[in-house]
């Protein structure tokens, strides 16, 4: 058996995470993902860390790991005519094209779809940048998933009621858009196995976001009303939902008993502070939230986080650990599933970074291997794909195109 992308070829021209991301999900599914670096230009998430072992340097960020496992790197001046030229004809090559500068940017090169698919009309390109290519807004408007998240309305809506916005942690939609453009490539080959046409595809992150903030939209649509900040309460139309703090320090428990069954199974488990008659009913529950959260929380705050989810389940109550990075390197359904990879890198040894985030039954999932160093398959990539020769090679490497 073969992975499900076996023979699918992909050139990464995008950077930082949207983009690295959804080639990691190819390349997961056995595409052969070649990635177009320069060091002179470097992709900034090797910038951004976390290092092995504190140690900064471009060679040593795990999050780049993660991000382009997998892949091949070649190291090329795009700016420079020949380096233009090498990117054509690996496109020739390719059958998915991504990319993730600001709108406009391919274009004055060059490079964008209109000249690529002109060569090669199979081709498939995905373009992810804040607001899609077109509309008022979109040209010129750059910038990462922190603003993404603020565009899409969900910066907003997390934090404390009496606070100012917290937001989703890091460059939020930088996250979640690789879902939308890995689906939506997919569906692109499918489409061209029965047409034989490529297609483009426009993802804006601000708009992958929205997709996870209809509710709030629809309450303004509906009701003029613009839903709150609520901290660590959960539904105000469900009740018990929330956040529950849990003894030591900053640890707490997601639970969410509104359901009657479960309500009727907490209620058993946490005794009398529940059995107030002004808890029977939802709308009971919900004008005496802050006393039924407060009956709740004097339960969990007595036990340890780990314990009151092993309670509460056992139970039939959904409940989880708000989980930290700790938790989760040692959570067993994760372990199970194979989800952290060891690495080994030439210039740090070894690493942990994720695996496959699904797996298939009747195809394999390629093999987890590290990220690439910068230009480490220049050579190898010109010579097999492109067909160059070493004299050629060494010429333009040694005019600066290759570096």
């Amino acid at each position: 058996m073969t992975a499900p992308l076996e023979g699918v070829h992909v050139l990464d021209l995008s950077w930082v995470m949207v983009g690295p991301a959804s080639g990691r999900y190819l390349a997961d599914m056995g595409a052969d993902v070649i990635k177009v670096e320069s060091s002179r230009r470097i992709d900034p998430v090797r910038t951004l860390g976390p290092f092995k072992d504190g140690k900064t340097g471009a060679e040593r960020s795990v999050s780049y790991h993660n991000l382009n496992a997998g892949k091949r790197c070649v190291a090329i001046d795009i700016r420079r005519p020949e380096g233009r030229e090498i990117v054509l004809r690996l496109a020739d090559w390719a059958d998915v094209v991504l990319e993730s500068f600001t709108p406009g940017v391919l274009e004055t090169l060059h490079l964008g779809y209109s000249e690529l698919s002109q060569r090669n009309p199979r081709i498939i390109m995905a373009s992810t940048s804040l607001l899609g290519q077109t509309g008022p807004y979109a040209k010129g408007t750059s910038g990462v998933g922190t603003m993404g998240a603020a565009m899409s309305g969900a910066t907003y809506q997390i934090g404390w009621p009496d606070r100012e916005p917290a937001g989703p942690f890091g460059p939020w939609t930088d996250a979640v858009t690789p879902r939308f453009i890995v689906a939506s490539i997919l569906a692109a080959l499918h489409r061209r196995s029965l047409t034989g046409a490529g297609c483009y595809v426009d993802a804006a992150q601000a708009e992958a976001g929205i997709q996870f903030m209809m509710p709030s939209y629809y309450e303004y649509a509906a009701n003029g009303t613009i839903p709150e900040r609520r901290g660590v309460a959960g539904s105000p139309l469900q009740a018990p939902q929330g956040l529950f703090p849990c003894s030591g320090e900053d640890r707490w428990i997601a639970i969410d008993a509104s359901d009657p069954d479960d309500w009727r199974a907490l209620r058993v488990l946490i005794g009398d502070e529940l059995h107030d008659a002004k808890f029977d009913t939802l709308v009971g529950r919900l004008r005496n939230r802050v006393e039924l959260d407060a009956a709740i929380a004097n339960w969990t705050r007595a036990q340890a986080a780990d314990s009151a989810e092993h309670r509460l389940q056992a139970a039939g109550v959904p409940a989880h650990v708000v989980s930290r990075s700790g938790d989760l390197a040692g959570d067993a359904d994760l372990v199970e599933a194979g989800h952290l990879n060891k690495i080994d890198d030439p210039v740090f040894g070894e690493a942990q970074i994720e695996g496959p985030r699904f797996s298939l039954d009747r195809t394999p999932l390629a093999r987890t291997r590290r990220g690439p160093r910068i230009g480490e398959h220049t050579r190898e990539v010109l010579a097999t794909v492109l067909g160059m020769s070493e004299p050629e090679i060494a010429r333009l490497s040694e005019a600066g195109v290759l570096a």
